[in-house]
């Protein structure tokens, strides 16, 4: 019976996004998230008798606050990386804010309750080989190689960015393998028991289909921007950089448990104590840190915000105001509709209707958003099919910064590669 509730709020989510009930649309991925994380955790309690690992207020506290910091980390890597970038975020900085906590605070959760619910079924179980010895010689080139992965992805984004998944694994894990062999994968390793970290990966491979899933129906999402893997893509990411989230996944599992052994976070299942004074020194590192990301992430990877009819470049107030008696109230509405039909709905002339159409369909294009169609109609870019033509880099150096870092080249060449579709 307690599977019902989630799977109900999960199912109501997805009506709602049909429907296009805000704020579901907006923060799809956060209303679509949260019952799936209990439904894994009740899946293993189900079917493998496990104690729910989410009935602990102060591990469940521990995981929520802890992963967005985790994910950050990646965040702060992004702005060299440029990896990736958000879209139609709220307008309100509160709201956007605490959205994008709200959904980072998935992520840990998500990775360490996959690997449970494959531990309950008996997915690797059995996979043991030699033991694997590790010396203190190998921790120490762990930690090396880690370093020498993180240095090169950030001073050569554009060749190495793959090596950002792996470094922190290899920086994190020595740690844990010192301090809580219970938890450590190497330690796994040297026990000749395989089935851990191989779990992780495979749950890291299904968890990020999800992610990508979930994101995709989203109207809040991000966009990847990853070299030479932008032409095709299952979701919003590249067929290729699915293997990222079992490296992901290894990653994930050793950040956290690195927390768990300095005695600041909480693990799923093992006992663990909590040392006070020093959980509230990591904890206000953590607020400063992740203060000091989101301003960084509002300058360098937040590209547009919820557009408005008001806010539609050549769009007076009194024609916003006739779309929004005509219940018509969102650009997106308006893109969907023939300039016929906006015509006949709001009382406008036939041109003015063909007009507003185009511009909102603009608009709405890969989260282009009000301020950069602004721009390109400055550059007499007025419509979808007008952008399809432009080449990507003379369009680029053309579009004014004023102050902002966005948009990048690669953002540009999405907006092209999606105008080209869709004309």
């Amino acid at each position: 019976m307690l599977i019902v509730l989630p799977a109900g709020a999960l199912v109501l989510a997805l009506v709602l996004l049909i429907a296009g009930v805000e704020p579901v649309p907006t923060w799809f991925y956060v209303f679509a998230w949260y019952p799936t994380l209990v439904l894994l955790d009740l899946l293993a309690h189900r079917i493998g008798g496990r104690p729910l690992a989410l009935r602990m207020p102060a591990r469940v506290l521990s995981l929520l606050a802890w992963s967005p910091i985790i994910w950050l980390v990646f965040e702060l890597a992004n702005f060299r990386l440029d990896n990736w970038y958000y879209i139609f975020l709220p307008r309100n900085g509160i709201e956007r804010w605490s959205g994008i906590l709200l959904s980072f605070a998935t992520v840990v959760p998500a990775i360490l309750l996959a690997e449970q619910l494959l531990d309950v079924t008996g997915v690797g179980r059995r996979w043991h080989r030699k033991p694997v010895r590790v010396r203190n010689v190998d921790l120490r080139g762990s930690v090396v190689l880690g370093l020498v992965q993180l240095g090169l992805s950030l001073a050569w984004p554009a060749t190495f960015f793959p090596l950002i998944w792996g470094a922190t694994f290899l920086l994190a894990e020595p740690l844990v393998f010192r301090t809580r062999p219970d938890l450590s994968l190497y330690a796994d390793l040297e026990r000749g028991q395989w089935g851990r970290p191989a779990r992780l990966m495979l749950g890291g491979l299904a968890i990020g289909l999800l992610w990508e899933l979930y994101n995709y129906w989203a109207r809040g999402k991000w966009v990847y921007t990853v070299p030479w893997l932008e032409g095709t893509k299952w979701f919003e990411m590249p067929p290729f950089g699915f293997v990222g989230f079992a490296f992901f996944a290894l990653e994930a599992w050793s950040m956290y448990h690195a927390l768990c052994a300095i005695g600041v976070a909480v693990p799923l299942t093992q006992p663990s104590r909590l040392m006070p004074r020093r959980a509230a020194i990591a904890g206000l590192i953590a607020a400063v840190f992740t203060v000091a990301t989101l301003l960084g992430m509002e300058r360098w990877t937040i590209s547009s915000v919820v557009p408005r009819l008001a806010d539609l470049p050549g769009v007076s107030t009194r024609t916003a105001a006739a779309l929004q008696n005509a219940r018509i109230r969102t650009p997106f509405e308006l893109a969907q509709l023939s300039p016929e039909a906006v015509a006949k709905r709001a009382s406008v002339s036939p041109s003015s209707a063909d007009s507003l159409a185009k511009t909102a369909r603009l608009t709405v294009l890969r989260g282009i958003g009000t301020r950069h169609a602004r721009e390109l109609r400055d550059l007499r870019i007025a419509t979808v099919c007008d952008l399809s033509r432009a080449d990507p880099q003379a369009l680029w150096r053309q579009l004014p910064s004023k102050g902002s870092t966005r948009p990048t080249q690669a953002e540009v060449r999405v907006w092209i590669m999606a105008a080209g579709r869709e004309c």
